[in-house]
């Protein structure tokens, strides 16, 4: 019986140029993510007022209430919004639980709020703008780079961006939440009588 595949030496090549583009992508990424961190940006439009929006970022209580996976902070130094100013955060996912100490940067009321936070698992640079759209429309933007300390965590982060995007939607959701139990619909009002002559 002839066997039908002539050239055997091609299937090799082929098999042989797979395996070194994977163990050359597989180095590769040992080699990029040796001092890595990784940003996340969000950003989203809210029917709301800068200064109905600050009222939730500069309020320990009310930032417990709206950032997800966030269960309790304890200011340590400072006001919140004071650069420099301290705080223990305490964070849960799950079953996992851990803290951070976080400290404020730079902070520029109804506008930036941007920290630093250092944990056992990472260190994260946290920065949240408030950009006013019109008198009850405000874009609000996140961003936030994380890093983690265990090599294997930078190795495999990319699995773990959909945890981090589901934590800013919930996050979100509850903040335009709160903001309508506290606020209501007080811009709805705002807009409608501004369209009056």
């Amino acid at each position: 019986m002839r066997d039908r595949f002539r050239d055997w030496n091609l299937l090799h090549k082929s098999v042989v140029a797979v395996i070194a583009a994977v163990v050359f992508s597989v180095v590769f990424r040992l080699v990029l993510v040796i001092d890595a961190g990784f940003e996340l940006t969000y950003e989203k439009v809210m029917p709301y007022s800068a200064r109905d929006i600050w009222a939730f970022i500069d309020d320990d209580k009310n930032r417990v209430r709206w950032q997800a996976e966030l269960v309790d902070t304890q200011r340590l130094t400072g006001d919140m919004v004071q650069a420099g100013s301290t705080r223990l955060l305490f964070w849960k996912r799950g079953y996992k639980t851990w803290h951070a100490v976080e400290q404020t940067k730079e902070a520029l009321p109804e506008r930036l709020f941007a920290t630093i936070q250092e944990s056992d698992r990472d260190q994260r640079w946290y920065r949240i703008e408030l950009a006013p759209e019109g008198e009850c429309s405000t874009r609000v933007s996140v961003r936030e780079v994380i890093r983690p300390k265990a090599y294997n965590k930078r190795f495999w982060f990319f699995s773990e961006e959909g945890v981090h995007d589901a934590r800013w939607d919930a996050s979100f959701a509850a903040l335009d939440r709160w903001l309508k139990r506290s606020v209501g619909d007080m811009c709805a009002g705002r807009e409608a009588g501004s369209e009056t002559p």
